[in-house]
């Protein structure tokens, strides 16, 4: 049988330095949707292109698919939004 290569996939220096940015689940979910969107041997070439194991890649497919599973998370606590007085000040800069 002949052995199937797999295209080589080019990623960006600046789309590198995003991805490590992102924390844990962040990552394997966007993996996992730059893999979707290659179709077949995406997670190979995802794989290779950013030197992630192949599970991981397919766990954030997997997540993609179970959607309402993934919760949506605050940046911000409770509480720690911009007090009334300063919003009220750039509101009035702004204008």
């Amino acid at each position: 049988m002949k052995k199937t290569e797999i295209p080589i996939l080019s990623i960006s220096e600046t789309e590198r330095r995003y991805v490590r940015q992102l924390d844990e689940k962040q990552r394997r979910l966007y993996l996992g949707l730059k893999a979707q969107e290659l179709g077949c041997y995406g997670v190979g070439q995802v794989s290779l292109a950013f030197g992630v194991n192949i599970k991981t890649i397919r766990k954030g497919k997997k997540e993609l698919l179970d959607i309402a599973t993934i919760p949506v998370q605050k940046i911000r606590r409770t509480g720690d939004s911009a007090k009334k007085t300063q919003r009220a000040r750039r509101i009035t800069t702004i204008i």
